[in-house]
């Protein structure tokens, strides 16, 4: 009896570290499927002009905390998790090449950027001399995000629409990884003319170095 009882504990425990696997492995599926509901939100919502974007919940993004610390003088500081914040909508970004498509914010504070690619305040406006730079997050998902990035190559477009509905046409010029502590001193470098650099972490889910993308205007309308 008591022999019996040891062998259905063991077989109940095996089954709950079963368990407590798959569901280990399968959690950053739902919760990447959660965000990329918000994003679809988020794009319609642009879409239809909307601005100030509240009341979204966003799951936390895996290596959030320490994806782009090295760079805080460019993204906001890091923000505890929260269930909604405020999203301040600035248009779209699109990527034929890599089949992305996704919403644009203002800032690349840690919240927005679970859902969406942030526009860095103080670079220049989308078709505005000047660099224009957006940050977003290096997902493990393939197609994801920026996950594709380094797919991109000279003479790609990246296409930016704006809230009033403007479409602008970057071409791709060409991208580099550098170190995070040279990541101020690129841009600065890359701000002659009307330029765009998407920057991400890379290697993927490791984040050591920043990779560059750089574009130029080549049409707006």
């Amino acid at each position: 009896m008591r022999r019996s009882i040891i062998i259905i504990l063991t077989v109940l425990l095996l089954l709950l570290v079963a368990a407590a696997g798959v569901l280990f492995l399968i959690r950053p599926s739902v919760t990447d499927m959660q965000r990329q509901t918000v994003e679809e939100q988020l794009i319609a919502m642009i879409e239809d002009g909307q601005v100030k974007i509240e009341n979204l919940t966003i799951p936390e993004m895996e290596g959030e905390e320490t994806e782009f610390l090295e760079s805080e003088e460019i993204v906001s500081p890091v923000i505890p998790e929260i269930d909604t914040k405020e999203i301040t909508g600035y248009g779209i970004i699109a990527v034929p090449a890599i089949d992305l498509k996704m919403p644009l914010v203002r800032g690349a504070d840690t919240y927005s950027i679970r859902a969406a690619a942030g526009w860095y305040p103080e670079s220049a406006e989308m078709g505005e001399a000047g660099n224009c730079v957006i940050f977003g997050h290096r997902t493990r998902v393939f197609g994801r995000h920026f996950n594709r990035l380094n797919e991109l190559k000279a003479g790609d477009t990246i296409f930016l629409y704006s809230m009033d509905g403007s479409r602008y046409a970057y071409t791709v010029t060409g991208s580099e990884e550098i170190e995070p502590s040279t990541l101020m001193d690129t841009l600065l470098a890359h701000n002659d003319g009307f330029t765009l650099t998407l920057v991400t972490c890379t290697p993927v889910g490791v984040g050591s170095h920043r990779l560059m993308v750089y574009a130029s205007l080549s049409a707006s309308e």
